[in-house]
């Protein structure tokens, strides 16, 4: 492992420490949104989104940290795993949609989560073949996922969407209303 990537996994693991930390308490204060039936799809989805990504970026950056360790093979094993979980994110999405209590929409996230785990993939199989090259793409992938599980995250807390579309979408038509503004 070289010593230029020492200093990003001693920070990388700290921080998915504590976003992990928060999100429990993020799921904590508002736990009957998980109860609900019109939001319990949703609610569980980002949060569980949340977790399996920043407990894939702690895991990879611990994995960087250990000497002698072979980050390549932690890097496909562990993206495997996130894809085997997205897949049954898409189950889940599948369901509710086709049942009227989920969203189609939800099947972006599925499609970024299984970009996120082909990287992590592609750059470890490349690891395991001798090029550390690929450590930078590793990096990036762990970025990726403190992006995408602190957009779950507030997902989750506001229970609306958050995304570059829905948010230009929101400032084409103006805000919402108070009475359609308070949290559920």
């Amino acid at each position: 492992m070289p010593e230029d990537f020492h200093d990003f996994a001693i920070a990388a693991a700290g921080a998915s420490g504590a976003l992990i930390g928060l999100l429990f308490v993020a799921v904590s204060v508002f736990p009957e949104r998980g109860q609900r039936t019109e939001t319990r799809i949703e609610y569980q989805t980002r949060a569980s989104t949340a977790l399996v990504v920043f407990t894939n970026a702690l895991v990879m950056s611990l994995a960087f940290l250990v000497p002698g360790t072979s980050v390549g093979g932690w890097a496909v094993g562990a993206s495997t795993i996130l894809a085997i979980f997205t897949l049954a994110i898409a189950r889940v999405v599948v369901t509710a949609a086709l049942r009227g209590n989920g969203h189609w929409s939800a099947l972006s996230l599925v499609a970024v989560l299984l970009g996120v785990a082909g990287f992590q993939f592609w750059a470890g199989v490349r690891l395991l073949a001798g090029d550390t090259d690929a450590l930078p793409i590793l990096d990036y992938v762990i970025i990726g996922e403190f992006a995408i599980g602190i957009a779950r995250s507030w997902q989750l807390v506001n229970m609306h969407d958050t995304g570059l579309l829905s948010s230009l979408t929101m400032l084409a038509r103006g805000l919402p209303d108070e009475e359609e503004a308070k949290p559920s």
